[in-house]
C-alpha cells in the first residue's frame, strides 16, 4: 500500500505544472552588451507608471514626499504603499524578465529608504528590505542588478523621480554630499558582501542630477567633488582587479554632453567606471515634431558619439524607451502632455493621446511598427557602446512604455530574439549617409578590448538630445 501511494504521489507531482527556473544569459562590463531593464516606479514613486496610488488623493500630493505627508495622516498610513511594495514588482516579475533575455535590472530607490530622515523631512520609510528581497530574486535567476540611487537629500534635479517636485538644494550644502555618500555606504554595506558577489555588479552613485537647474555658484565641481568621494567610498570597499573584478561605479552624464567627461576620472587611476546617459524624445518641441523617419535617423546620427564616449568611459544608455509621446498621465512631471506632431500619419484619431498610450487594441499597424523600428534601432545604436537599460519595466496605464506589455504583445522585440539577429526590420540605420566598419582595438586599460567605428565622409550629423526621464 506504500508503495501504490508513493506512486500515485509521484505521478501526481509530475503531472502538475512545475516552475521553470529560467537563467538571464551571462554578461560581464567590457565584454557584450548590457540589455537591461529598469524597474520603476516601485520603490521610488512615478505617479505616470503607477497613477492609482495618486488618484482620488489632493492635486498636491505629486511625488514621494507629498505621498508620505498626505498618508501619514490618514488612519492607516503604510496600508497602500506596503500593499504595493508586496505586489507591484514580485520573483515572477524578475524570473520574466531573465526569460526575454535581458541580463540586467537597474533598480532605482531612494535615500529616504537608506539613511535616517532630519530636518523635517517626510518620506515612506521601509523599502529596503524590499531592495534586498529583489537582489535575492535577481541572484537566483541569473540577473545583474545595477543599484540607482534616485532620490538624494534636497533633491538633484526637480523632478518627481528625486522625490521632490520642484526642490533643488542638493548643491546647497556639503551635508548634503555628505548624506548622500552616506546613503551610497548602505548599499555598499549590504550589497558588496560574498553573497551578492556577481549579482550586484554597478551602482549608479546618482540618477539625472541637473547642476543647470541649481542657482548656487559652482553646482557642477559639487557634482564633480561628489563624484570622487563616490568613487573613493566604492573602490575601498571593492577594489579593482587585473581579472576584472571591482563594482562598476556609474556616473550620470548630467545633462553635459558626452564630451564634457573626456578624460575625466582616466585610467589606469581610475578603473571601472562608466558614465550613464539617458535618450528621450519627447520633452522638446525640436523632437517632438519630427517625422517617424527623422527619429530613426537621429538614432542612427548617434553612434559615432556613444562609441567615442565609449572609448573614454564605459558609456550606457540607462534610460529610454521606444514610447514617441509623453502622453500617459503625468508624464511631464505633472505638465500637460504635448502631442508628437510627427505621428499624425499613424494614428488612427490624431493629436489623440488616449490613442496610443491606452489599450494597445486602439492603436494602428502603423504605430504599432513605430515601437517596433525605434526600439530595434536604439537597442541597436546603443550597443555600439556598453548597451542599454530601457524604461520601463511595467506601467498600469501607459502600454507603449511597458516592456512587460510590448514584449507580450508582440510590438517589442525580445532581446533574445536580437541577440539572435532576428528583427523585423533588419538590420538598423542601412542606407544612411554613412557606413559603420568595425575594428578591434586596444584603447586602455580601463577594458580588454573595445570597438570603434570608422565613419566614411559625410557622416551622419551626430545629435545630443539631453532630456530627462519621466
Amino acid at each position: 500500500m506504500f508503495a501504490l501511494s508513493l506512486i500515485l504521489v509521484i505521478a501526481l507531482v509530475a503531472a502538475s505544472p512545475q516552475p521553470r527556473m529560467t537563467h538571464a544569459p551571462p554578461h560581464s562590463w567590457g565584454n557584450g552588451p548590457v540589455r537591461g531593464v529598469n524597474i520603476g516606479g516601485w520603490l521610488v514613486l512615478e505617479p505616470w507608471i503607477t497613477p492609482s496610488l495618486f488618484d482620488g488623493k489632493p492635486d498636491w500630493v505629486r511625488d514621494e514626499t507629498t505621498y508620505a505627508k498626505y498618508q501619514l495622516g490618514q488612519p492607516q498610513p503604510y496600508s497602500e504603499i506596503g500593499h504595493h511594495w508586496d505586489t507591484w514588482i514580485t520573483y515572477d516579475d524578475f524570473a520574466k524578465i531573465a526569460d526575454s533575455g535581458l541580463n540586467t535590472v537597474r533598480i532605482p530607490v531612494g535615500f529616504w529608504s537608506l539613511i535616517p530622515l532630519v530636518d523635517g523631512e517626510v518620506f515612506m520609510v521601509g523599502a529596503f528590505e524590499h531592495l534586498k528581497k529583489a537582489v535575492g530574486w535577481a541572484k537566483a535567476v541569473g540577473l545583474q542588478v545595477m543599484l540607482d540611487l534616485h532620490g538624494a537629500p534636497g533633491g538633484q534635479n526637480t523632478w518627481d523621480n528625486s522625490g521632490m517636485a520642484g526642490v533643488i538644494h542638493w548643491y546647497d550644502d556639503t551635508r548634503n554630499l555628505d548624506r548622500t555618500t552616506a546613503a551610497l555606504n548602505v548599499l555598499m554595506r549590504e550589497f558588496n558582501r560574498n553573497e551578492w558577489a556577481g549579482t550586484v555588479t554597478s551602482i549608479c552613485v546618482l540618477n539625472e542630477p541637473n547642476p543647470h537647474l541649481s542657482p548656487v555658484p559652482a553646482p557642477l565641481d559639487f557634482l564633480k567633488t561628489f563624484y570622487h568621494a563616490a568613487y573613493g567610498l566604492i573602490r575601498d570597499q571593492s577594489p579593482a582587479t587585473p581579472a576584472g573584478g571591482g563594482i562598476v561605479v556609474v556616473l550620470s552624464e548630467a545633462y553635459q554632453s558626452l564630451e564634457h567627461w573626456r578624460g575625466f576620472m582616466p585610467a589606469p587611476q581610475y578603473q571601472r567606471v562608466a558614465l550613464d546617459w539617458h535618450s528621450y524624445h519627447m520633452f522638446e518641441d525640436r523632437t517632438l515634431a519630427l517625422s517617424f523617419e527623422d527619429h530613426i535617423k537621429e538614432y542612427c546620427g548617434l553612434v559615432p558619439q556613444l562609441v567615442n564616449s565609449d572609448d573614454n568611459l564605459w558609456t550606457i544608455v540607462g534610460e529610454f524607451t521606444a514610447a514617441p509621446t509623453d502622453c500617459a498621465g503625468w508624464a511631464h512631471n505633472g505638465a500637460a502632455a504635448k502631442w508628437h506632431a510627427g505621428l499624425g500619419s499613424v494614428m488612427a484619431t490624431p493629436n489623440d493621446c488616449a490613442s496610443i498610450s491606452g489599450n494597445p487594441s486602439s492603436w494602428t499597424p502603423a504605430y504599432r511598427d513605430y515601437l517596433t523600428q525605434s526600439w530595434e534601432t536604439q537597442t541597436w545604436v546603443y550597443e555600439k557602446a556598453q548597451g542599454w537599460v530601457a524604461w520601463c519595466w511595467k506601467t498600469e496605464a501607459a502600454a507603449d512604455w511597458s516592456l512587460e506589455a510590448g514584449f507580450d504583445g508582440g510590438w517589442l522585440t525580445r532581446p533574445r530574439d536580437l541577440a539572435d539577429g532576428k528583427r523585423k526590420f533588419g538590420v538598423p540605420c542601412r542606407g544612411l549617409s554613412f557606413e559603420n566598419t568595425f575594428s578591434d582595438r586596444r584603447s586602455s586599460a580601463r577594458r580588454p578590448a573595445t570597438h570603434s567605428i570608422a565613419l566614411a565622409a559625410g557622416g551622419a550629423a551626430l545629435v545630443a538630445l539631453w532630456t530627462p526621464h519621466v
